[in-house]
Formats: structure tokens, sequence, C-alpha cells
């Protein structure tokens, strides 16, 4: 384990406790503190990068994303693949075209996006530390993929479109890779991040009990305020950001489930409260999790 003495955010080291939660899919208990600078919440202590790939291993984990049977599963495969075309038709937009762009997705796993980004004419290529589903990225998908040290060696300005669907919050060298990405990104290229939101009605509602708190794979919980003022440390500029409605429903289900709340009653009471988190966050713009867009800076 590693304690962190500076702020990723502001770099002071006044903390507080935020909460105490459970990993999701053990008993092992872990701290969240939050910045009294500047409000940047992550936990703290934290694995090591050598200790962390433990807890991707847990059967619950990995069944996530898995393709295993059951209704909740069933729901899971189809949102994500309907997410996919409106992934894609969003960075099609902020692009301006609709294909021959090149695109990296990073974290890109067994590479289903982007599959099914090359099959729109747009080179797409990924980053993915586990090296088992970069060869299914390769044999299923037809992605070529870098491993995190591979990655290092890409080109200057190869990309226009860098994406993280879900990937921020895992990262430990955060703001040097931060760095990568500008030099990854053509001129005016699009930096396109997803994560959760720690300022979400949801978020709120379950408080150390929110599914996307899942520590300690999630090592930051980012609000709208402190991702942007990260990124922006390194030569870019935010543009735009854009709710995933669906995930409050999903959070809120899984959140449901670690209060110990039955399956069958979760399921109702996630569809109240994903559908409160949506309607509140019509007016505070506080989404379960938002897409947030960076256009790299013009030296």
């Amino acid at each position: 384990m590693e304690t962190i003495q500076n702020c990723y955010c502001c770099g002071k080291s006044d903390f507080s406790l935020y909460a105490e939660a459970k990993d999701n899919y053990a008993d092992e208990k872990f701290s969240i503190v939050k910045c009294n600078a500047c409000g940047f919440v992550f936990t703290n202590p934290r694995p090591t990068i050598e200790e962390i790939g433990k807890y991707y291993t847990a059967p619950d984990y990995m069944s996530h994303t898995s393709h295993t049977k059951g209704l909740v599963q069933s729901v899971y495969r189809y949102a994500r693949n309907y997410m996919k075309g409106k992934k894609l038709e969003l960075i099609q937009n902020l692009v301006g075209k609709k294909q021959d762009f090149s695109l990296l997705d990073f974290g890109c796993g067994t590479g289903d996006f982007l599959g099914f980004v090359k099959q729109n004419n747009i080179f797409a290529e990924g980053v993915e530390p586990d090296e088992q589903a970069r060869a299914v990225a390769k044999s299923v998908n037809n992605v070529d993929t870098y491993s995190i040290d591979a990655s290092k060696n890409i080109e200057n300005e190869k990309f226009d479109v860098i994406t993280l669907w879900h990937v921020l919050e895992h990262i430990h060298d955060l703001h040097n890779q931060i760095d990568f990405f500008n030099k990854w990104l053509k001129s005016n290229g699009k930096l396109i991040i997803a994560v959760p939101n720690i300022e979400s009605y949801d978020a709120k509602k379950y408080g150390k009990f929110w599914d996307a708190l899942d520590v300690p794979r999630h090592i930051y919980h980012y609000s709208p305020k402190n991702i942007k003022q990260i990124v922006e440390q390194h030569q870019f500029q935010f543009q735009s950001q854009h709710p995933l409605f669906l995930d409050a429903y999903y959070v809120s289900m899984r959140s449901e489930w670690h209060k110990g709340t039955s399956k069958l009653v979760a399921y109702f009471k996630a569809i109240f409260s994903g559908f409160k988190s949506n309607q509140s966050a019509k007016k505070t713009g506080n989404y379960s999790s938002l897409i947030y867009v960076f256009q790299k800076k013009l030296n």
C-alpha cells in the first residue's frame, strides 16, 4: 500500500476523511479522503501499481463485463451495444466527419468498441494493460493494441481522438499519462473522458455504498470541477460535457445490492433512484457519469 502525500489536483497536503468504503467484491475496507483545499476526492492509502492487479481477479468483478447469462447481464450487454453507436455518433460529431480519422481507445479491454469503430472506415488502435484482453482484441475484433510499456513509444501526433471510457479513475501515474495523451494527439485533437461523478444525486444518496466508488480499483473520484482542473494542467482546454443517462440506473441497482437490498426489490428501487438522479441532473448537470471533451491546445 502507498499513501498519497500531495493532492493530484492542487498539490496541497491537507486531507479529511470522506468515507470508509468496502471493496464491492471482498471484505477489505479502504479510506477515501477529500482535499480540504480543492475538494478532490481519492482513495488513500491505495494499493501500489504492483499490488493492484489482484483486485481485478475476483470472479464477481470479472462477470461484470463477461458473457454470463441472466437478466442483469443481458440488459447490461444490450445497453453496452446500444452505447457503442451513441459513443461513435458523439465522436463523429465532435470531429466533424463520419470516417477517415484516427482513434486510440485507452483501456480498451477486448476491443469491442474499437472493432465497432473500425467497421466505419476509421483507423482504430487501443492500449490495454491485460495481455489476455489484448489477445482477444486481436483474434476476435481484429484490433491492434499496445501494452502500457509499448504505448510509450507511440509516435507523436498520431491520433485525432483519444477516448477513455471509465478508465481515468484507475490510472496510478495520472499526470504523466495525461502528458502522453497530449503528445499522441494531433493539433486540435480531442481527448474524450467518461468517469463517474462524485457530485451526482446517486453518489450522495448511497454514500459509502455507491457502486462507482469501487475501491480500491477506482483510486480517484472525480467531480466536474476537479477533472477539468487536472486535465487542463496538461495543455488541454475543456470544451463540453455530456451525460451518460443509463449509468444512474445500473449504478443505483448495484448500490442497492451493496446495501443488502434483495435483487428483485433493488431492480424497482434502481428505476426510481436512477430516474430521480437524472431528473436532478437536469438542473445541476451532475449526472451519475459524465463524458468530458477536451481539445489539445495549439503550441
